[in-house]
């Protein structure tokens, strides 16, 4: 498994492997790419080890059962977990509201955590950006995709 980390380099680890212990004056960014496993050494002491685990959910129902089960999995390991509301979008070109925090995919997913999980999880919004599939695409950083443009 690769831990991306400092958006500098990665980190190759076999998933028996813990990844070693990181002082607090150093910021790092694990990206699990999505995986959990409570049988990963790697992951479960990068979880531990994190001050803050944030949670991408997008309003697909399979989508927030995946986010619903992460985040039950990582409350064991860290208690300090975000959840990130994902390709917030407008439902239709009618939509008036100020705050993305009002959209109906950002209640869907408010619904599901708060019900489910805790009222406790902080949920922050996140618009939908055709940007974010450029990325993958081009395999190319944001900032060199708007240098082309």
């Amino acid at each position: 498994m690769c831990l991306m980390v400092l958006y500098l380099m990665s980190v190759c680890l076999d998933l028996n492997e813990p990844f070693s212990e990181v002082g607090n004056d150093i910021e790092l960014v694990f990206d699990l790419a999505g995986s959990i496993s409570k049988t990963a050494l790697s992951i479960i002491t990068a979880i531990k080890q994190s001050d803050v685990v944030l949670v991408p959910i997008y309003n697909e129902v399979k989508a927030i059962k995946a986010g619903l089960n992460t985040i039950a999995e990582v409350l064991e390991l860290n208690k300090n977990v975000v959840v990130i509301a994902t390709k917030l979008q407008k439902c239709n070109k009618h939509d008036i509201f100020t705050s993305w925090s009002k959209c109906e995919d950002m209640k869907n997913i408010e619904d599901a955590v708060h019900s489910q999980i805790s009222l406790n999880i902080p949920i922050l919004p996140l618009k939908y950006s055709s940007m974010f599939n450029t990325i993958f695409e081009q395999e190319k950083p944001i900032s060199q995709l708007m240098q082309a443009s």
